[in-house]
């Protein structure tokens, strides 16, 4: 099955981003952790978290994906964090 990423994308109050994904008929949550958003790209470190997940969005939902097509959905969220990187 395809992976698409319809969003929105939502700031959460720990600090992450939220973004949607869905895979066949299952909507899926993203959460991409405050950690993995200032290691993704070091020189954004200063900005805020919507810039941090805009200016590497493409490389963080190919991790998300890479984990969604490996089932690794708990209660309909995917967790992606600086271990992943």
């Amino acid at each position: 099955m395809k992976v698409t990423f319809p969003g929105p994308m939502v700031p959460m109050l720990d600090g992450g981003i939220s973004f949607g994904a869905r895979l066949g008929e299952q909507t899926i949550a993203c959460w991409f952790s405050w950690e993995l958003l200032q290691d993704v790209n070091p020189a954004l470190t200063g900005a805020t978290v919507m810039e941090q997940f805009n200016a590497s969005k493409i490389k963080l939902l190919a991790l998300a994906e890479q984990k969604i097509l490996a089932g690794q959905i708990e209660d309909g969220i995917v967790k992606i964090g600086t271990g992943d990187l």
